[in-house]
Parts: structure tokens; sequence; C-alpha cells
């Protein structure tokens, strides 16, 4: 009786500080409420907490009038307690229904107030049934628990009636109570729609507004604006700790919790042996009872504790991306164009950040483990004395391997880092420009360097592979050799003494041993990885610390616009002025260029290829690094670039994108600027009009309709001033004489509006529209002035620029409509198997690894999880024995351990240095055949960041994690199975548990399984929307700025950012949901391997006590991680399933009937019978119709037609890029249609393309020649032919000029990066030097390829286009080659056109309109030029 007193008082005592602790929050919580608004209604939810705590309320004030009827509640330290509980029930009434109307998530104080009554009542309940038989109805106590339980299940539930729109976007966790988030209840509702459903984007719900990217984005700059200088290696670790202080310390609690319930456990384990092995209870120190409530305290405690400290790591691990993501993306907006290369920011911001966003995690657990060592050590010494030190002896050994993986690793991992960028910005740049590859026939050549870079990949990965290797050895030997050294001392110094090895002493030293090499193998793991993953801080520094973009351009005052001023532009204010601007270090590429430009004026700039035409436009936009002053009226300019820069989206969105919202929404303006640029017709023959879709870099586009569309966007924007680089060079004549017209003439719409206009033009037609014509030759201004003073001035500024008149032909006005939207090759919400899985995955990763890896690895697995479990029922047959002799036991528990080792080790070898790189490289070539291989169509439906995805993240899974996945599923299996096995041995009656285990596990693990796997998919989608974000940032930037776009460029890259952090976070939310819940099924476990051994305490042994609760110490984190893993291992055979579909859905371009290998001479003439050709797009649309055309050997066939008259198509026709419906393409006899593409593209055509291919980052030699089979001399010829090596030797020595004894060259092997920049003509200049080359290496077999040239000349001035016509003419149709071309430009051709031996073509309407010869191309220049002059009186300006 007196010890049920001193229990009641105890509960009284806990009653009343509960109770003062909660009348005392609550008081402070309704202050803080007094003036908050009302945000949620009442409701029904409202008014049953109403009902529910009136009740508690009756019930309160019943049970305080019960105490003189009860045997246990007399005393006054009871009564205080009841009449605090009476109080504090009052408050709660109050509270609860505050809270309720004043705050969207339920009131933590009452559910925690609620928690504890419930626990204070549940203890009252044992008293109160052994004072009285009658305690039912003498005692409230049940009823007031289920009025408790009730209330605390409706606090608990989300409100649904917000009042305001502002909390309509919080999140489910935001608006969640502290149940709902320990237990993360929240997520339910995506795990039943990820079981039952397909799990889509739009199904996410939104994610804790503290991680959303804009409030990250904001702190991270600030702490970058506010670093400490000079920087040093730690400055961007610091920045990251200075943006995430709090998130950062908020981990530490939850960490120091964790390790307390860790530690607990060896304490329970010793006591629960002690109690079952003593003879008598009263020499024990804790009841039964008091050992279960223990278990279940300390248990339930680590399963909270560990998911807590879990989840705050995932929120930091968001944030960490976030950051650094942030601080990418802002300096990649600062940035020259050669700063931001593709590949480099491709690689920071997936491989270099996914390194670095768990480094939070890194971070926390070097401490926390370093902590559990020091308290491990404390508790083995009380366990074996001094025998404790044994395992800092053998950490010593293994923190040197340590020391030196550490030293060696980052450098090693940084050069795999790099190695990586490096054949990502290869892979990116051969997507890119995928149609000019397969044009000029390089897939092979390019498949081929691109290979070589994974293969060197690869090798730089084995570096770090190998160390890996040495160091996993050295790791597992501390943590498995540590307990077998301390625990044979410890047997011999007990043998010694007379004694031996007892079951109490073994058992929990063997737990403590455990939590000590653990930790210690932990912190050795984590150092080397900590200072690999600086590799990568540095490698992002360096980003960041590049010299930003300066602009030093000075602002002028507005000026308004008004009618006067623009008719009358000689009074005008100025709005541009140049004054001594120079461009170039080494060499002036620009040089002292003064210029005024006045407000609403049209000035054209021009000059030959090379004179500084297009410098000059981006000096002005301050986008090269450049000496003089620049004023000007406003630094939002609307800007057109020679090469235009289109993001993929809606034809609408592109025109509208860089407009005010007001702008934007005119649709009068719209249709004003659609008519103006001859967009009217296409759009209106599209099924979707002005929503469909352009595709990345508007590849379901034409060059002629890519140019009309960024000028449409140029003009839309109503910006003050525009500059136009050379914007017409893709159209056809008729139709830029209409554009010019309208935009340009006396009333044009840029005229009208009074917009300063800077036009890069050559086409002398045009300059009498002009107020200025700016003349520009070798970097320097030659002229400027009105043109027809110039002209009179000096008449030979035409030698400069040489007349474009009338060049273009006449044809009557047709548009090419735009191909219809592709669908996408990756529709995986469709396929079910996102959800439910795919088993031919494994057999398809398994057939890349290697069968023969794979089993040897499985074998060395099996023995592993075998020999590293039975050492704890080899330990209960040791301890049990009544053998005098140990050393047999010692031997066995040696060579147990010591198996295990090697095991492991060899498990580790087979999966790092075979299955890894065996894998990698397989897939790689399959994933690079697929996509080189693939038909044009499949880069015009798919997103460049799509596809680059597949080479970045998903085979950065393959070479980092998913051999390390299959490697550990396969540990976890084996481990789990052998140690349920020892479980139930040694304690039997718990297999009466395991259908029920089963069951659970079972349900937990499919219902997750089909959610995470989604959403792990869902992230990797989501990241190639970042990547593509990225992609088209980095080819955007110039345009982007001068629009004065950042903004919004900003704001769209936090949208896609947020929405790629949104299945990322909601996945680790979701892998903390089951950790808690197989975390408290092993302690369910747990306490029922107590509670057995308390009930069956006669019939239980110390050992089968030590045994299950050993067992259970890692039975959990086995069944966790194998739950993990195999989700994990699932992920990642995502990137395997998109590989696998790619290559099974995506038919490659080359059909089974191209089977026809022409001999090594052919073409031996070039001969051409094109018979009744019919071929489309897709079946909507026919590209060409029945055409029929016969080119004689060495014959020169020029073909015209206006834009989508379907000239290119005929060319893609003939390089078998653009199949044939029916009809014949014959080439010297042979049939094209059956001989295999490749031979077609590269043996019987050189083809030079209208956009030339320059791939940055390889050499100049690879460019030329991507065989590298040709000697230095012979590449220096042809660019010398093409006047461009002077441009490229300018800084090498005149003594390697000629060098063709040694297979490097100082300038053919630098890469282009590094060469003087080249302009567009420069660059066509280098694609016919490639097609020069190329015929030499085919003239070698003896075959005389057919030279293509698409539209080759139409971005060049006229004298640069007339030395590319005579280069071609001297160098092809003079030695017999037959020479196709495609051209705009039918004034120039016609100079190089043989009389009666060469002819024209003329296209309409994917037809062939006209057949003649040279004559009838003069007849119909003369007819064109008598048209425009009685028509339009050009002659007049001119």
């Amino acid at each position: 009786m007196a010890f049920a007193k001193g229990s009641a008082d105890l509960i009284s005592g806990f009653s009343i500080l509960l109770s003062v602790l909660f009348i005392c929050s609550a008081l402070l919580r309704l202050w803080n409420l007094r003036r908050t608004p009302t945000i949620v209604n009442a409701g029904f939810q409202g008014q049953i907490k109403t009902v529910l705590s009136v009740l508690l309320i009756t019930s309160n004030f019943g049970h305080f009038f019960t105490l003189e009827s009860s045997t246990l509640n007399r005393g006054h330290l009871r009564v205080v307690a009841r009449a605090l509980e009476l109080v504090a029930a009052v408050v709660l009434c109050i509270l609860s229904g505050q809270d309720h109307r004043k705050s969207i998530r339920p009131s933590d104080l009452v559910i925690l107030y609620l928690i504890g009554c419930v626990i204070r009542d549940g203890l009252e309940v044992p008293w109160a049934v052994q004072g009285s038989r009658d305690w039912l109805l003498q005692d409230p106590i049940v009823a007031q628990m289920v009025i408790e339980v009730a209330l605390l299940a409706t606090e608990s539930i989300q409100k649904d009636y917000a009042k305001e729109s502002s909390h309509q976007d919080a999140s489910s966790e935001e608006s969640s109570g502290i149940l709902s988030k320990i237990f993360f209840w929240w997520i339910n509702p995506i795990l039943y729609e990820g079981y039952h459903n397909i799990l889509v984007g739009s199904d996410l719900p939104s994610i804790d507004s503290k991680l959303l990217s804009r409030s990250i984005r904001i702190k991270a700059l600030n702490a970058w604006e506010r670093r400490s200088k000079p920087e040093d290696k730690m400055t961007l670790p610091k920045v990251l700790f200075a943006s995430l202080v709090k998130p950062f310390m908020l981990v530490i609690p939850a960490r120091l919790f964790l390790t307390l319930f860790r530690y607990s456990q060896p304490i329970i384990i010793r006591h629960a042996i002690i109690y079952v092995s003593s003879e008598s209870l009263r020499s024990n120190t804790w009841t039964g009872h008091g050992l279960v409530i223990t278990a279940v305290v300390v248990y339930v405690g680590l399963a909270i504790s560990t998911t807590a400290y879990q989840h705050r790591l995932n929120k930091l691990r968001t944030m960490i991306r976030g950051v650094l993501v942030a601080l990418i993306h802002d300096k990649t907006m600062e940035s020259y164009d050669e700063t931001a290369v593709e590949g480099r920011v491709l690689t920071l911001v997936s491989t270099d950040v996914d390194s670095l966003d768990i480094i939070g995690e890194f971070f926390h657990e070097t401490w926390g483990q370093v902590l559990e060592v020091i308290v491990g050590l404390v508790l083995l010494s009380w366990e074996v004395g001094w025998l404790s030190a044994v395992p800092l002896l053998l950490i010593f050994p293994c923190s040197r391997v340590s020391q030196y993986v550490a030293r060696n690793l980052r450098s090693k991992m940084g050069s795999w880092n790099v190695a990586t960028q490096s054949r990502i910005s290869m892979t990116s740049a051969a997507i890119s420009a995928i149609k000019n590859v397969k044009m000029l026939g390089l897939q092979d050549a390019v498949s081929t360097r691109i290979q070589g870079l994974r293969q060197y990949e690869l090798h730089m990965a084995s570096k770090v592979r190998w160390m890996m290797v040495a160091y996993n050895a050295s790791a597992n030997a501390l943590g498995m050799f540590a307990p077998v050294v301390t625990l044979v001392l410890y047997a011999i110094l007990a043998r010694l003494r007379g004694g031996a090895l007892d079951t109490e002493t073994a058992f929990t030293s063997i737990a403590i041993l455990i939590m000590i090499t653990h930790p210690a193998n932990m912190v050795m793991t984590i150092v080397p990885r900590v200072v690999a993953s600086f590799a990568s801080f540095e490698r992002i520094q360096s980003f960041l610390l590049e010299p930003p973009r300066e602009d030093h351009r000075l602002i002028r005052p507005e000026v308004s616009h008004t009618s006067e001023a623009a008719d009358n532009t000689t009074g005008a204010p100025c709005c541009l002025t140049v004054e001594s601007l120079c461009v170039g270090q080494t060499r002036r590429v620009l040089d002292n260029i003064n210029l005024t430009v006045r407000q609403g004026s049209i000035n054209i700039i021009s000059g030959p290829t090379a004179a500084g035409k297009t410098l000059l436009a981006r000096s002005i936009l301050s986008e090269v690094s450049s000496v003089g002053t620049i004023a000007i009226s406003s630094k939002r300019i609307a800007y057109c670039s020679q090469l235009p820069w289109l993001p993929n989206g809606s034809i609408r969105q592109i025109v509208t994108d860089f407009a005010t919202d007001s702008i934007a929404n005119d649709p009068s303006w719209y249709d004003t600027v659609i008519n103006d640029c001859c967009l009217a017709k296409d759009i209106q023959e599209l099924p979707n009009r002005d929503e469909t879709i352009i595709g990345s870099r508007g590849i379901n586009l034409s060059g002629g309709q890519r140019q009309r569309l960024a000028l449409a966007r140029a003009i839309f924007s109503r910006a003050d001033i525009l500059i136009l680089d050379d914007p017409f060079s893709a159209l056809d004549g008729r139709t830029e004489s209409q554009i010019v017209e309208s935009l340009l003439g006396s009333d044009g719409l840029l005229r009208k509006l009074g917009t300063t206009v800077l036009l890069i033009c050559n086409s002398t037609q045009y300059f009498h529209l002009s107020d200025k014509v700016i003349i520009l030759k070798d970097g320097r201004i030659k002229e400027q002035g009105k043109w027809d003073e110039l002209i009179s001035r000096d008449p030979q500024i035409l030698k400069v620029i040489p007349s474009e008149d009338h060049a273009h032909e006449a044809a009557p006005v047709s548009f090419n409509r735009l191909p219809p939207q592709q669908e996408s090759y990756e529709n995986a919400a469709a396929n079910l198997k996102r959800k439910t899985g795919d088993s031919a995955l494994y057999s398809y990763y398994l057939e890349a690894a290697g069968l023969k890896s794979f089993v040897f690895m499985v074998s060395c697995t099996a023995l592993y999880s075998f020999f590293i479990t039975f050492p704890q029922y080899w330990l209960k047959l040791w301890t049990e024995s009544n053998l005098s002799n140990d050393w047999l036991f010692i031997g066995g528990y040696i060579a147990l351990n010591l198996a295990a080792w090697i095991s492991t080790n060899g498990q580790m070898w087979s999966t790092v240095i075979h299955m890894a790189p065996h894998s990698g490289l397989h897939l790689h070539n399959i994933l690079l055949k697929t996509v080189i291989s693939a038909p044009l169509q499949y880069f015009s439906g798919t997103d460049t960041g799509s596809i680059l995805n597949l080479f970045s993240q998903d085979l950065q899974l393959v070479d980092r994690k998913l051999p390390n996945d299959v490697s550990t599923v396969t540990t976890q299996v084996f481990k789990l199975l052998v140690q349920v096995i020892v479980l139930f041995v040694a304690q039997k009656l718990l297999a009466l548990t395991l259908p029920i285990c089963l069951i659970i596990v079972y349900i937990v693990q499919k219902v997750y399984l089909r959610s995470s796997r989604q959403l792990r998919l869902l992230g990797l989608e989501s990241r190639s929307i970042v990547l593509t974000d990225f992609l088209e940032t980095v080819d955007g930037l110039s345009t982007i700025r001068a629009f004065g776009g950042q903004s919004k460029a900003e704001s769209e890259h936090i949208k896609c950012l947020d929405e790629s952090q949104k299945p990322f976070y909601l996945l680790l939310c979701l892998q903390c949901w089951l950790r808690i819940v197989l975390d408290l099924l092993a302690a369910g476990i747990a306490v029922g391997v107590i509670a057995l051994a308390v009930v069956l305490r006669d019939t239980t042994s110390g050992g089968q006590i030590g045994v299950a609760l050993n067992i259970v110490l890692v039975a959990n984190t086995t069944l966790l991680r194998l739950i993990e893993s195999w989700t994990n291992l699932e992920t990642s055979l995502g990137a395997i399933a998109r590989i696998k579909s790619l290559e099974d859905e995506l038919a490659p371009e080359d059909q089974p009937t191209e089977i026809i290998v022409p001999p090594e001479a052919w073409p031996t003439s070039g001969a051409v019978d094109i018979k009744n050709l019919t071929a489309s797009y897709n079946a909507e649309h026919i590209a060409l119709d029945d055409i029929s055309l016969k080119v004689r050997s060495g014959q020169k066939v020029a073909i015209c037609g206006r834009t989508g008259s379907g000239k290119s198509s005929l060319l893609l026709s003939l390089l078998r890029l653009l199949d044939a419906k029916s009809g014949s393409i014959v080439i010297d006899g042979v049939n094209i249609g059956f001989v295999p593409r490749l031979i077609v593209r590269g043996r019987c055509f050189a083809t030079v393309s209208q956009e030339p291919l320059l791939l940055n980052q390889e050499t100049l030699r690879f460019n030329l020649d991507p065989t590298e089979t040709l000697s230095n001399d012979t590449i220096i010829e042809a660019l010398s032919k093409v006047q461009l090596w002077e441009h490229f030797n300018s800084g090498s020595s005149q003594a390697d000029l000629g060098d063709t004894h040694t297979s490097t060259h100082p300038t053919l092997d630098r890469s282009l990066a590094s060469l003087p920049p080249l302009s567009v003509g420069q660059g066509q200049f280098l694609a016919l030097a490639r097609a020069l080359l190329q015929v030499y290496i085919i003239n070698t077999s003896g075959a005389k390829p057919i030279i293509l040239l698409d539209e080759a000349t139409s971005s060049l001035d006229s004298r640069t286009e007339e030395l590319i016509l005579d280069i071609t003419h001297k160098e092809f149709t003079c030695k017999g080659h037959t020479m196709i071309m495609v051209t705009h430009r039918v004034g120039a051709a016609i100079s190089h056109l043989r009389e009666d031996v060469d002819i024209v073509v003329w296209m309409k309407n994917g037809k062939i309109e006209k057949i003649g010869d040279v004559s009838d191309v003069r007849n119909m220049v003369d007819q064109t030029l008598a048209h425009d002059a009685d028509d339009e009186d050009v002659a007049e300006g001119l």
C-alpha cells in the first residue's frame, strides 16, 4: 500500500507540473493571439472541439469531487493536482477555440498537453483498479481518458475552412499538427494517390514555404555579397553556412536526442540479461514492469528522434541544393558568353551540386559520430575496464588509410568531374547541332570522340574507385576486428583470473562495440567524402569568382517619342554615343570607333566579313569587354542576333516574351507585328495556330521562320532601341523586301514608332531607307553618313560593299507551314510500369554489368551476410558452454569474422571495379548509338535538356549509384534472412509474430514502393526542366540581357527549380515515413523480446535475450536499409528504364532494306536522277510533290525559290534525312534508298550547311578533320585556301607552320574556343575548309562526291559570298564535281554558272516550277528590275 501511495504521489507531482506548464504556456499563447485576425471558420470541427472541451471540464469537475471516495486520491498533493487539472481544462477550452479560428494549423500546445493527460491517466488506471472493485463506477478516469483521446484526435485533424486566400497555398506539412509531423501522417494522401493512380507533377502538394527557391536565393546572394575577402578555399562553405545558419543549428537537438536513445539500448540489454539471469527478483534494481516501460520509452523515442533528425537533414539538404543552384544561376546571368559554357554550367548544376547537397549531413554526422564514440568508450570501460582502449588502437592504423584517401581523393575526384564535364560538353554540342552532324555524315566521328571521352572519364573514375576499395577494406577491418580483439582479450584475461566470459559482459560489450565501431567507421568514411566534395566546392567557387560581365555604359536622360522627332531626325537628340571604343587586348578587333546615333533614326552598319559589325553591336550591348565610352538612352534594347535565340515554347509566348503586361495583352498590336513580319499566313495554317510549340532552339521551324519570329519578338517589345544583326539572311528576296518596306519604309512601322534602329546588313538596295550608313573595315569605321552622300563623295565605297541590288530572285509569295508539334517519345505518365516497376530491367542491367561479375558479387554477399551475423549465435554458445577450453570458441570467433572481412572486400571489388565500369561503358554506348542514329523527327519533338539529362544525370546514376544499390540490396536481403533465422532460433516464441511482421512489411513496402518509385521518376524528369532552363539561358544570355529580361529569366528559373525541388523533398519525406514505420515495428519487436523475457523469466536464458536484443539492434536498420535501398535501386533503374525504353521504342533512321554497299570508288561521276520523288515530314504535309530532275555529271545546279518552296527539303531527301514516300533517287546507277545512310552522307555527298558546325571545346584539327588522319600540311593548305590560316596562326612561331613530322601542332591541336573568335562568315569558311578536306579524303579512294551547298552564303556579304563561290568553283566544279546549291541570291550564283552546262531550278510549293539555264536567269532578273522600278520606284532611292 505504501508503494501504491508513493506511486500516486509521483503521478500527482507529474500532473501538477504538467498543468502548471500548460496554463502558463497557454496564457502566453492567448496573449500572442489577441490581435491575430480570424482566418478559419469554426465549422463542424470547431463545434466538436467545443463540445469535447466542455465535456472535459465536466469530467475534471466530477473527478475533483470523487477524491474522498478514492483510496489513493486522498491527500493535499492530490487535491492541488485535481484543482489544477480543472483550471487547465477551462484554459484548454478557451485556447482551443481561439487557436482553431486564428491559426491554419492545429494547436501543438493543446495536443502536447492532451498527450500528457492520457499518459497521466493511463498510469493512474492500475492503481484505481487495485483500490476498489467498483472503481469504474466510482472513478470517472476511463471516461475522462476517452474524452481526452477524442479531443486529441479532433485537434490533430487539419483545418479545411480557410477564409483568406493567402493561406490556401499553405503546404500540407505547414498546416499539420505536431503528431502529423512526427509520424508523417500528412504525407498519407500522396501514398494513397501513388498507390491507386499515376502520379504527375500537378498531383503533388506544395512544400514548406521555407524551402521555396526565391527566399533561399535572396539569402544566398546576400551571403555571397557579404563574403570575406580575399577569398580562400573555405569561402563557399562559409557562405553556405551563413545562408542557412538556422537550419544548420536546428539539426543539433535532434542529433543529441538520437545519441541519448541509441546509448540507452546497451543499458536495457544489460539490465534485461541481469533480470533474466539473477536468481532472486529482490536483487534486481528494475522491476519487470519498469523494464518494459523503459523499453517502450527508449525504442519509441529512438524511432521518433531518428526520424526527426533525418527530416531536419532533409530540409537542410533541399535548402543547400537551392543555395548552390541559385548562386550558379545568378553567376550565369552575370557572365560573359565565354565564361558560361554550356557543358561547364550543366556539370556544376548536376554533378557538383548532387555531390554537395548532403554536405550538411556529413557535418552533423561527423560531430555526432565522434560524440557517440566517446560515450561508447566510457560505457565500454564500465564493462571491460582498460580493454576499452583496444578499439582506439585499431582506429589509429585505419585512420592512416583514411588520411591517405582524404589527401588524394580530392584531386582524383576533381579529375573525374572534369572528365565528365568534357564528355557532357561534347555531347551537348553534338545534340544541339544534330541536324548538321547528320547532314555532314559525322555521326560515327562524333560518336567515336564521345566514346573516347567516356572511356577517359571511366579511367579517371577507376582511380577513385580503387581508393574506395582500399578504404573500404580498412574501415571494415575496424568494424569487424575491434569487437573480436576486445572480447577475445577479455576472455583470455578472465580465464587467467580463473573466471570466464559471462553472458552479461559479452552481449553488453558487443552491443557497445557495435555502437563504437559503426560511428568510427562513419567518421572515417565521411572525412574522405567531405574532402572529395571540396573538389566540387572549388569548381563552383572558381566559376563564381570568374570576372563578371561589366556594364560601363552611361545612361542618358530618356527622350520622349514624338511624331516630329520621328519625321525629322536631323535635329533629334542623340540616344547613342560611342567614343574611342576599342575591343581586343593582343589584337584590336575594333579600334577607335566613334559613332553618334540620333533618336528615331534608321542606321545601317555594313562591311566585309570579319570587319567587326557583330562585335560593334555586342559592344553596344556591353556583351564584350571593351575600352572607351558608350552612352545610351536606355539599357533596354530589343536585340535580334545573327543566329536567332528561341527558347522552347509557343509562338505567342516567344513573341510576347519580353513585352510588358500592358503591351503583351494588346491584341491589335500583336496582329500588327505578326502581319508586318509576314507570319500571319504561317500561323493560320497551323492546327494550333500561335499556340504551336516550336521545339528546342526552334528546331520545328525553318531558318527563315526562326528569323522572322525573333524579329517579331524584338519589334513587339516596343523598346526604344532596336539592334538587328543581319535578320534577313535566311529570307527570300520578295519576303525580305516586303518586311523591310513594312518596317523601315517611309510609312514603316518602326518609322511611325520613332524607334532607333541599328541594322547590320550588306544589302545595298535598302541603304537608301536609312538615315545613316556606317561602313566598317578592318575594325575601323571607314565611312559614315547618308548613303547618297557616301556614293557621291567616294564611289569606290562600293568596292568595300559590292551592291546586292536585285540579287534575290523574284517569286510569288508563299509560306512554309511549320511542322506540327511532335509528341515526345517519353510519355511515362501513361505507362503503368512507372507505378509497378519492370522486372525486365534487372536482366537488362545484369547483361550490361556482366553476369560473371554479378554471380561473384552475390556469392561474396551471401557469405558475408552469414559470417557477419552467425558470430552472435556463436557467442551465445560460447557463454553457455561448460567447456573449460575457450580456445575453440576463440578460434572460431576470429575465423568467422575474418571470413566476413574477406567476403565483403570481394563484394566491394566486384561491384566497384568490374560491374560499375562495365555497365557504365555498355549503357553509354547503347544510349549514344540510339540517340545519334535516331531520326530527325525525334529531336524536333524532344527538348535538348531532356536528352542531355540522359547523358548527365541518368549516366551519373549508372556510374555512382546503381552498382552500389544492387550490392546494398543483395547484402540487406541476405543479412535480414540470416538475422531473422538467428533471432527466432534464439527466441522461438517470437516466431509466432513472424506472419504479422511479414504482413506489415509487405503492405508497407508495397504502398511505399509504388509512390516512391513514381516520385523518384518525377524528380529525375523535373531535373531535365532545370537543365533545359540553364541551357536556354546560356544560349540566350545576350538576348535576355539586351531586353532587360533578367528578372523574368530569374522568375522562370525559380519556377523550374521549385518544380524540381517538390518531388525531391517529398520523396525524402516519404523515406522518413518509411523509417518511422519500420522503426516502430522494430520497437515493437524489441519490447516484445523484453516482455517475453519478463513473462517467461524462468525459461529464458541470458544468452537468448542477449542474442535477440543484439540482433534487434541491427535488424531494424537492416530492414530499413533494405526497403530504402530497394527504392534507390528502383529509382536508379529508372535511368535504365529510360535507356531501355529509348532503345526499344526509338526506331533508328536506318532501315532493314538499306543493305547495298557500293564499291569504294562510288560515286564515280556524280550523275543524279530523281524520279517522281514525293516526301513529307508527316502524314499531313507534303514537302516534295512528284519531283523529277536529272543532273549530269560535273553539272552545277542552283535551286531557287522562296521560303517554304521545298529547296532545303530536296537537299534533305538527297541526304536521306527526309524519307521518300514514293519515287527514287539514283546516283551513278545506285538507288540510294537501299544504301546505308552513313555512306550516302559521308561518301556520296560533301555538304556545307547553312549554319556551320563548330565544336568549340574540340581542337581545330578535329573540327576540320574528324577522322584525324590528315597531315598538318594538308590541313594548313585547306585553311590557307579559305583565308583562315593567318587568322588562327597569328600567335604561333614560323617554325611550326609546316611541321609534318609530328602528330601535334601548336595551333591545330588547340581547342577552337581558345583560338581567336570567328565571325559568322569566318565560321562558314571553316565549314568550307572541312568540305575541302572531306573531298580530299574521299578522292583518295577514287570516288568523286557530289557537293551540296545549303544556303551556305545566306548570312554573308557579297564579297565573302563571291569568295566562297570562287573557291567552290575552282576546287569542285573545275575538278569535275557535281554541285547542287540552294540559294536565295541568284545574282551572285549566275556569275559562276556556265552557259549551256549549268542549270537553275525554280521551286514552288514543293514542286519544280521551272528549269532554265543562265540566260533564263538573266532575263528574269531584268524583268524583275523593270517591275520593281515601275511599282516601287526603287531606282529613285538609288
